[in-house]
């Protein structure tokens, strides 16, 4: 199998792919996500925000790939990209820790979905996937409200979409999740895995 690249430095994404014994470097992809995202949302403006999520996570995370692939074209590249979504809106990285306050209060009570998509480049493959699950968390209640206001203060939520990670003190928010775990965390890993071996097999 060609030498992985990781086209991302997010400390979640290299945890998991050490996990799993891959050897593999991790490359930036330097792209001007809010410009590819402009130009989604306002090409299927009419499409429902799941929709938009789902065709907005595949091509940013086909964009990175093809990023670093053309920096490495010998190398086998994955790219990756999550959003949390709403019914109403795509929830990106909340612009301050107010912002993050009000996105989890909103998000307080009801279900939400987070897609993954995931981007596989390589000499003569390649192939683009998207993950969901769906998340609910607990009620707004004082108990919770305390929770966000602490959670907050950690820091923990500004790089996060959604304003939350469910593999640190996010967790205390959710009551229940349906779908892969590792996609709410940001890469399926056991899909990209077995991808990665048929590959390797070929």
């Amino acid at each position: 199998m060609n030498k992985i690249i990781l086209a991302s430095k997010s400390p979640r994404r290299i945890e998991l792919l050490k996990m799993c014994n891959i050897d593999f470097d991790s490359l930036v992809a330097d792209i001007d996500e809010d410009l590819i995202k402009a130009d989604i949302l306002a090409s299927f403006r009419g499409v429902d925000t799941f929709k938009q999520a789902e065709i907005l996570t595949k091509k940013l995370a086909r964009e990175k790939a093809l990023h670093v692939y053309r920096q490495r074209p010998n190398h086998l590249v994955v790219g990756s990209d999550t959003l949390v979504v709403t019914e109403k809106s795509i929830l990106g990285k909340p612009k301050d820790p107010q912002d993050a306050y009000e996105i989890l209060r909103e998000l307080s009570g009801k279900v939400h979905r987070v897609y993954t998509g995931v981007s596989i480049i390589g000499p003569k493959y390649e192939d683009t996937f998207v993950s969901i699950a769906k998340v609910k968390f607990y009620d707004l209640d004082p108990p919770m409200d305390q929770i966000i206001k602490d959670y907050i203060a950690s820091g923990s939520p500004m790089d996060k979409a959604g304003s939350y990670g469910i593999q640190d003190m996010g967790s205390l928010l959710v009551e229940y999740i349906e779908g892969d775990y590792y996609t709410i965390m940001g890469l399926p890993i056991g899909q990209l895995y077995r991808k990665l071996m048929d590959i390797g097999s070929k």
